[in-house]
Order: C-alpha cells, then structure tokens, then sequence
C-alpha cells in the first residue's frame, strides 16, 4: 500500500502541474493522500481481521480435536475391555451391536485424527518421524485392518510386487495414513464384484506404490480439484459418500513433505489408479 500510494502522488502531481496552478496541485495531492490513507487504513484493518479469526479457528479446532480425542479413546478402550468380558456365551445380537458401536467410534477417531492433521498443515507444522522402512510390510498390514471393517470383505485385494524392494525413508505411521486414505476411498467407490490392485515397483530414485479400483472414476471436469481441501465430487454419489473431502489433501501433503510425488489416472466408468513415491533410504540410514 506505501508503494501504491508513493506512485499515486507522484504520478498526480506530474499531470496536475500541466493543468493547474501550485496552490491547486498542493491542495490535491493533500486530499489524494488523506483518501488513500483512509482506503489503506480498512484494507489492513480487514486483513488484520482476517488473519485473527483464521488463528481462532485454527485454535478451536486444535482444541476441540484434543478434547474429542480423549473421550473417543476411552470409549474405544472400554469396548475393547468389554468385548473381551463378553466371551462366546453372550448373544450374537449384542456381539454385532457393540462391534457396531466399536466401527462408530473409530470412524470418529479418524476424523478428528484427520481434523489435527489439517489444522497442522495449514499451520505449517506438520512433523515427520522418518525412517527407513519396507513399504511392503506397512501396505500389507494397513490392508489388513482394512480388511477387517465391515463391508470390504466381499472386495478381493491383489497385491503385486517384485520379492526385492529396498526400504523407503519416510515418516512409518503418516505414510500409514496416505496408504488408509487411498485403500478407503478404493473400497468405498467399489461395487462387490470389482477388484482393488496394488502394485509395488522400484524406480531409479525411488519406490512407488499405486492404488487401482474398478469403480465409478472421476469426472473429466472434477480432475483439477481433486486433491483440494474439501472437495466432493459430484460422480460419487452413485456410491457411499461417507467421508470428509479432506484424506487426499492430508495424503499428497504428507507424500510431498517427505520428498515424495503423488498423482492418479482415472477413466470416468472405469475406475482410478492413485499413486505415490517415496525415497529410497540411504544404507547410512540417512537422509
């Protein structure tokens, strides 16, 4: 705003000196200054309230993550603990109920989860634990607990990759939550009798792990927006639309952060294929 204002007078001065008298051009940049110091005053003031209610939001929702977090755990712990006391005798009713309860609760642990990790990012405090881990082992087991919730049994999983990949250098339990988030929306947009493949290679630099389902795709005009915050597009709602439009924004943020690359293919009908690379750790251990 200074340097706007600086060019404004100048540039006032010159042109009212060609037309009017000394006096006159005085008395218009004066006023040409008070206007533009008044325009400038409400732009800062505007930005200034911007920028405080995009900290209390940020704030609220930090606390209010925190403060749901801990609940959620102890409900998830006591269904644990009582699903354990239950044994074989109790009725399958009440075993379906509160195996049903238990599915509730970790939906919502993973939103709130989800819910921190944006607020992180946005506040450019994401933090990475990395290490050198086999890829293979961590996607293996995250299909596993997918496999567990209720519904993507019926889906076949096929896993391919070559029987030697070295290990990548990432943060292990963020690259869990990349591998969950894309493994949820393959099953998600899947029908019973379509597939999921995943498929593990090398690169030169670099290990990369791709996601392929057989569902509806993404339409040709929602591609751009696709890892947006928030973003829904409209080509799901032929199929479960649960979720919170924000676990491939969180994903390719994580991938990016840990030197990685994230994309997809899709042929709307057809199905997608999403990816990522991470780095191939260093023998040293090293980054």
């Amino acid at each position: 705003m200074g340097i706007v204002m600086i060019i404004a007078i100048i540039a006032t001065n010159i042109v009212a000196r060609k037309f009017v008298a000394p006096e006159i051009v005085a008395l218009i940049v004066l006023a040409l200054t008070a206007v533009l110091f008044v325009i400038s005053h409400i732009i800062v003031s505007s930005f200034e309230r911007i920028a405080l209610t995009s900290k209390a939001k940020s704030e609220f929702i930090s606390i209010m993550s925190h403060r749901l977090r801990s609940p959620l755990s102890s409900i998830k712990w006591r269904l644990e603990l009582l699903a354990d006391k239950m044994g074989a005798p109790n009725s399958e009713e009440s075993s379906i109920s509160l195996s049903e309860i238990n599915e509730q609760n970790e939906k919502m642990i993973r939103i709130v989860n989800d819910l921190l990790e944006l607020n992180n990012i946005e506040d450019n405090k994401l933090m990475l634990n990395r290490s050198a881990f086999p890829l293979k082992e961590l996607l293996e087991e995250t299909v596993q607990a997918q496999k567990t919730i209720p519904g993507n049994l019926d889906i076949p999983v096929f896993v391919s990759s070559p029987d030697s990949l070295p290990d990548v250098f990432a943060d292990r339990s963020k690259i869990k939550h990349v591998i969950f988030h894309l493994l949820d929306n393959a099953f998600r947009y899947s029908l019973k009798e379509n597939k999921i493949t995943i498929v593990l290679e090398q690169l030169p630099k670099s290990v990369r792990c791709s996601v392929t389902d057989e569902g509806a795709g993404i339409l040709e005009n929602e591609r751009k927006k696709i890892f947006n915050k928030f973003f829904r597009g409209k080509g799901k709602m032929r199929y479960q639309t649960e979720g919170t439009g924000i676990g491939l924004f969180i994903a390719k943020e994580i991938v990016e952060h840990s030197k990685g690359e994230m994309g997809f293919i899709s042929i709307e009908g057809k199905g997608s294929t999403f990816w990522f690379t991470l780095p191939i750790a260093k023998k040293t251990g090293l980054d």
